[in-house]
């Protein structure tokens, strides 16, 4: 049987991808629990193991060679756990900041949804208006000017960004031959025959040599110039975005002229006070993610025994127990048949074992938790452009597919998140209704001026592997704005 699909707005998608977050976030946890106990637990089987061996001494060895084994293992024991319950507790410590994290993360996309709600409110009385005042809009020479003006730089922009992404698909065809020239790239690296070469003379002598095997010199100027093009045509194409921006700005305060005196100046501030609060809370939202993000990592590696003061204590006693005469003494004691001696070979054995199991659980973790930040961040890049190309806007529907099955797919791994935020975009331009665009969100209906054939400020061009979602030191020099969709930052899916 067929499951036929059912819309979904735009917040409720975002509540889904919100919940699915939360669940990979849960299970990172539970993962990382299950490695700190399996861990935990090797510490304390090599303990029992360094028991058995003194054990083992007692009941082999004379008097004094007795004294010095066990003497040895009894300090490398104590030792290492000094070190162990330090490691606990900075682990412990590590969790309880998670926690935080996470009930934090929960408030505020509770915060979120509250502020959405008052700018849905908003927004609703705003649409009511719009046909009024769209229609008096018309008949406004100085609007229908400043909105000519603003379609004609629209447009600029628009094909200035086309060019731009047909050079930049230029570089990386025509260029890769260059690229995957060692030879070249090497000298290309080392500013060979530019002012910023500089080298010895035995270097520059071989320098010499490999430029002319390579053809260098005329290979390039051809280089520098695919390069160079597409970057030139991007700050062109940035500048036109920012007088796009300029003459939108200027068409917006026409609008909210217009709706102010239609009985809307109430409505248009509470939504603009409210898109303000939802920003700030997107923003914080990141800074928690990137601070977790972090926390997970150092959380992962102490729960794996990454530590290297872990490492040091259980090599601290397992090299009390790989000892010449340790070695000896166990080998010696299995070859006998003594009860007492089984007895301890036995122990020692089934310690051995489930060490071994403990450590396959420990990697099996490892593996699990690997592929759950990566995606945990690529469902948290997806969310931040589902925001930033306003899909959250409750005008929007969407498939109920793309949070129940695609959804499932791509926590799978069956779907790439390009793929997966590939289907976001092709539903929103399939829908008949395209997002606001400009920061004050001006479009109050599909009939406003604004609302189509306009370039869609939240996802340029065609479906990106690219993401702008700011992370961690890439936040630095970018606001990482929710309606601007130049790309800029972030790393690929």
């Amino acid at each position: 049987m067929v499951r036929r699909s059912k819309k979904i707005s735009g917040p409720e998608a975002l509540r889904s991808l919100d919940r699915a977050l939360d669940d990979i976030r849960r299970e990172e946890k539970q993962m990382t629990r299950l490695s700190a106990d399996a861990a935990s637990r090797i510490g304390r089987l090599r303990e029992i193991e360094a028991e058995q061996f003194i054990a083992l001494a007692e009941l082999r060895l004379d008097p004094a060679r007795k004294t010095e084994i066990t003497g040895e293992i009894s300090r490398a024991e104590k030792q290492a756990r000094a070190i162990l319950e330090k490691h606990a507790t900075q682990s412990g410590e590590l969790g309880e900041r998670l926690d935080e994290i996470d009930a934090e993360i929960k408030l505020i996309v509770e915060q979120r949804t509250k502020a959405q709600a008052v700018y849905e409110k908003a927004e609703a009385e705003l649409d009511a208006l719009s046909g009024q005042v769209f229609k008096t809009l018309k008949t406004d020479e100085k609007y229908q000017a400043q909105l000519l003006a603003a379609n004609e730089v629209k447009g600029f922009a628009e094909q200035a960004l086309k060019k731009t992404e047909v050079a930049e698909a230029d570089r990386e065809e025509k260029g890769k031959p260059y690229r995957e020239d060692p030879l070249f790239m090497y000298l290309w690296e080392t500013g060979y025959g530019t002012n910023s070469y500089s080298a010895n003379n035995l270097v520059r002598f071989f320098d010499k040599k490999i430029a002319d095997m390579v053809g260098y010199h005329n290979a390039k100027p051809n280089f520098s110039i695919l390069n160079e093009i597409p970057m030139r045509l991007r700050e062109h194409a940035e500048r036109l975005l920012a007088d796009a921006d300029a003459e939108h700005a200027k068409l917006k305060k026409l609008e909210d002229k217009a709706f102010d005196a239609a009985g809307g100046k109430t409505y248009r501030l509470n939504s603009e006070k409210a898109e303000k609060e939802i920003a700030a809370i997107d923003e914080a939202q990141v800074r928690l993610e990137d601070e977790r993000d972090e926390l997970a990592r150092k959380h992962s590696k102490l729960s794996e025994g990454g530590d290297s003061a872990y490492r040091e204590a259980v090599e601290t006693l397992t090299d009390g127990l790989q000892r010449e005469t340790i070695s000896e003494l166990y080998e010696a004691a299995r070859q006998t048949s003594s009860r007492e001696d089984d007895l301890i070979i036995r122990k020692i054995d089934a310690v051995r074992a489930e060490i071994l199991e403990q450590d396959d659980d420990i990697s099996e973790a490892k593996a699990r938790l690997k592929t759950l930040a990566a995606r945990r961040r690529e469902l948290e890049d997806i969310e931040w452009e589902f925001k930033k190309s306003n899909f959250d806007d409750p005008r929007m529907k969407f498939d109920d597919h793309l949070v129940e099955d695609l959804l499932g797919e791509f926590l799978k791994g069956a779907v790439t998140a390009a793929g997966y935020w590939s289907q976001w975009q092709d539903a929103q331009r399939g829908s008949g209704y395209t997002p606001r665009s400009s920061s004050s969100k001006n479009e109050r209906s599909k009939s406003g001026p604004w609302s189509k054939g306009n370039l869609d400020f939240g996802s340029f061009g065609t479906p990106s592997s690219d993401f702008s979602r700011p992370r961690g030191s890439s936040r630095k020099g970018t606001k990482g704005t929710r309606n601007h969709g130049n790309f800029k930052t972030g790393g690929k899916f």
